[in-house]
């Protein structure tokens, strides 16, 4: 993913406030909201608390997609 189209994606999210599902290298998954991200580093809040995620260790981002009732 270029760093334009991500910035696009996560910038797109925390205006809506749309949730997002974020993978970790590592095998984790963090669920929340996007507060804020720069070049490097993504802030998300969850029902855990608030994140600070560094981008090297995200292997993929998913828009949670509201659904339709």
């Amino acid at each position: 993913m270029t760093e334009d189209l991500q910035n696009k994606i996560l910038e797109d999210a925390k205006q809506k406030g749309i949730d997002v599902i974020i993978y970790l290298t590592r095998g984790n998954r963090i669920t929340g909201k996007v507060l804020d991200q720069d070049k490097y580093t993504v802030l998300l809040k969850s029902d855990g608390g608030t994140s600070l995620i560094y981008k090297h260790a995200i292997s993929t981002v998913v828009i949670e997609e509201a659904s339709e009732d």
